[in-house]
């Protein structure tokens, strides 16, 4: 009975001890693990990137399926994974100048006319085939009501069916040489009584007249400064005027009252006639010089797109003949081969024969491109 006792009290004294070791040794639930320093689970990775990724090997503009290795500087936003993408250069504007088509500079005429390009009236060269970029010029309301009375006395020319845009532009550009041109003489106070205007494309030593003009000072020479007036053409002789304390400032000048043509000096190897002032004519009214000054400067303007629609008809009609040129020699040869044995004096005359031949098969061409690219009947800008 003592026993069975004993028994009892140790199985119940075990079973206490087992709980209380068990309590002991089992752990808790597992504790709060903290949260990923920034420094490696910034905002830009993605929650399923994989292990170890951090924002040298994945920043927000390098897509998730770019090849392994990709980096910023080969995966930028704007390429497609895989690819490389094309650099663009930076587009080059010359201060003070508006912007527009680079291209091809053209060559500056004497009155900004010229065949191949170039112009006066704050243009500047850079467009494609000899075109310049002109600065547009603001127009007052009084100026604009006079354009358009200009505009009917001057209409739109008719450009013939056929005719390329190059040439329909040149012809459009040239009424707008006429316009501003109209404007100009109806703004300018007629001469004093009984005074002719002076014609400054027919000049000669001994004559004189009314003048009212404006000029840019291209050099100085011999003692006189080489004026251009507005209007001038290439043929117009070259006029001057003395040196005087201010020259090497002076940019432009104003022609206004009699003058009468005192001499003749060589400048540069071309004659230059030297206007000496008679009489000075009275002054404008700030209002009628400002709208004067503001229309020269519109034909100025009407001038540089003239000759920048020949520098563009010019390099349309080149590129026009040249393929046709291309496509007619190549036949030429394969119609008139020089064989590989030719001597020196066979394959001149082959090829002269080729060149002969290349220019019967372009003659229909030829032709065609002539009419295409040819004047517009109707819109000289001196009016012819």
């Amino acid at each position: 009975m003592r026993t069975r006792f004993l028994l009892s009290a140790l199985l119940t004294a075990g079973v206490t001890a087992g709980t209380a070791w068990g309590q002991v040794a089992t752990p808790g639930p597992p504790a709060k693990q903290p949260s990923t320093p920034p420094a490696t689970q910034p905002d830009n990775v993605p929650k399923d990137a994989k292990p170890g990724t951090t924002p040298a090997t994945q920043p927000d503009n390098v897509p998730r399926t770019a090849p392994p290795g990709t980096t910023p500087a080969t995966q930028p936003d704007n390429a497609r994974p895989g690819t490389t993408p094309v650099p663009v250069r930076p587009t080059v504007v010359a201060p003070g100048t508006t912007t527009g088509t680079t291209g091809t500079a053209g060559t500056t005429g004497a009155a900004g006319i010229g065949a191949t390009g170039g112009a006066a009236g704050g243009s500047t060269p850079g467009a494609v085939g000899g075109a310049t970029v002109v600065t547009p010029v603001a127009v007052p309301p009084e100026l604009a009501k006079i354009e358009a009375q200009a505009a009917v006395e001057i209409p739109t020319p008719q450009v013939p069916a056929g005719r390329a845009p190059e040439a329909k532009a040149v012809a459009e550009a040239a009424v707008k040489v006429r316009r501003a041109t109209w404007v100009v003489e109806k703004l300018l106070p007629p001469p004093p009584e009984g005074m002719t205007a002076l014609n400054l494309t027919t000049l000669r030593v001994g004559a004189s007249g009314w003048v009212d003009t404006t000029g840019e000072v291209t050099r100085t020479a011999e003692g006189v400064m080489v004026v251009r007036p507005s209007g001038a053409t290439a043929e117009a002789p070259l006029i001057g005027l003395p040196v005087t304390d201010t020259t090497n400032t002076v940019k432009s000048v104003n022609l206004r009252g009699e003058y009468a043509v005192d001499r003749a000096v060589t400048v540069d190897g071309r004659d230059v006639l030297v206007l000496k002032e008679v009489s000075t004519a009275k002054a404008l009214d700030a209002a009628t010089a400002k709208l004067i000054s503001a229309a020269r400067a519109r034909l100025e303007q009407a001038k540089a797109e003239y000759a920048n629609a020949l520098g563009v008809l010019a390099a349309a009609k080149k590129k026009a003949v040249d393929a046709v040129m291309e496509r007619t020699t190549v036949e030429a040869a394969k119609q008139v081969p020089v064989p590989d044995n030719a001597t020196g004096e066979e394959r001149i005359k082959a090829k002269a024969e080729q060149d002969r031949l290349a220019q019967k098969l372009a003659k229909a061409d030829l032709d065609k491109i002539a009419e295409m690219y040819g004047d517009v009947p109707g819109t000289d800008p001196k009016g012819r």
